[in-house]
């Protein structure tokens, strides 16, 4: 069987139940990680991606049209949210959406 790739796109904190967080992203926790254990036990490939901003972020583009301060690099907003991380996956981290 062929190996599969599944992509996390953006579930930090501040997306979930943070800045940007929503009760549909609260909603939808166990089932992204009911899917990453299932990845994980068939031996497949898990890439989060991190949206990824810098602490000038109210003076860029993006800040200036989406003027909510998130997901900050090392910040506990930008990490991906507890317990959906999977060992052993690789992370992208990304400057901006689109």
């Amino acid at each position: 069987m062929a190996k599969k790739i599944i992509v996390v796109v953006d579930m930090q904190k501040d997306f979930v139940d943070g800045s940007l967080g929503t009760k549909e992203a609260v909603g939808i926790l166990d089932n992204v990680k009911n899917k990453n254990a299932e990845y994980k036990n068939n031996g497949d490939e898990i890439i989060f991606t991190r949206d990824t901003h810098q602490e000038n972020y109210m003076s860029t583009n993006e800040g200036k049209h989406l003027p909510v301060i998130h997901c900050i690099e090392g910040t506990p907003g930008w990490e991906v949210y507890e317990g959906l991380y999977v060992d052993g996956s690789e992370i992208i981290n990304k400057p901006s959406f689109g």
